[in-house]
């Protein structure tokens, strides 16, 4: 399936497991979606299908729902950067 995942307003694609910050808050993205399929971290999948958007987890564990990307969010490491 070919998931068309929202864009940050840098460019880049935004990815579940993103290191970002919201509002000056840090956290990660739980799950992006496209409203038929998307990336989920785990502990999300069950969001699969649902709206389309983006869920951002703050590092206190409180959620936000984003229907789109805007200037609020800011990417500070891409998943592939995070990984070992």
């Amino acid at each position: 399936m070919n998931v068309d995942l929202p864009h940050y307003l840098t460019g880049e694609k935004v990815h579940a497991g993103d290191r970002v910050r919201y509002k000056g808050t840090a956290g990660n993205i739980a799950f992006v979606s496209d409203g038929e399929g998307g990336e989920f971290s785990g502990g999300y999948e069950d969001y699969f299908g649902q709206e389309a958007g983006i869920m951002f987890r703050d590092d206190d564990g409180e959620l936000t729902f984003l229907a789109e990307p805007g200037d609020d969010l800011e990417l500070i490491r891409p998943t592939s950067s995070a990984e070992p």
